[in-house]
């Protein structure tokens, strides 16, 4: 991901940054984007893709993250992210995500992540290939990018 241009991103999703998530440091640790992310990912697949509604269709596993840290964001910030899925592979979805701190009405990129989430089999514990409606719904969703 190369860019900041938010226009790419149909999907956002905000919530507000908790006492609990700040640090010494007094910012948001580290390990909490990891959260927002999470929060982000379902969010997209519930809301674009009509997934997850029940915790037994969580039929994937996280195989790659990658998160460069921009700015911090601290307690008084909202954080707002938008996700996208920038690539659909045979069993796998690449997300792209920017996280941004919302200062009164200014938008401020605070990190930048791309994940690589991959549908499972939980019982033979190998990839499995996506759903092909699943495909054309990111497809109608996303359009090109």
């Amino acid at each position: 991901m190369k860019d900041f241009d938010l226009s790419k991103f149909r999907h956002k999703t905000e919530l507000n940054v908790r006492f609990m998530d700040v640090d010494a440091l007094q910012h948001v640790n580290n390990a909490r984007y990891l959260n927002f992310l999470e929060e982000s990912r379902l969010a997209y697949s519930e809301e674009v893709l009509g997934m997850y509604k029940d915790l037994s269709e969580m039929n994937v596993v996280v195989a790659r993250i990658e998160i460069d840290f921009l700015r911090p964001i601290t307690f008084k910030e909202k954080v707002v992210i938008y996700t996208r899925v920038a690539k659909i592979g045979n069993s796998s979805f690449t997300f792209e995500s920017i996280i941004c701190a919302q200062l009164n009405d200014k938008i401020i990129p605070s990190a930048r992540s791309v994940q690589i989430v991959v549908a499972f089999d939980l019982k033979t514990q190998k990839s499995i290939p996506l759903p092909d409606d699943i495909k054309k719904k990111v497809e109608a969703y996303e359009g090109s990018n």
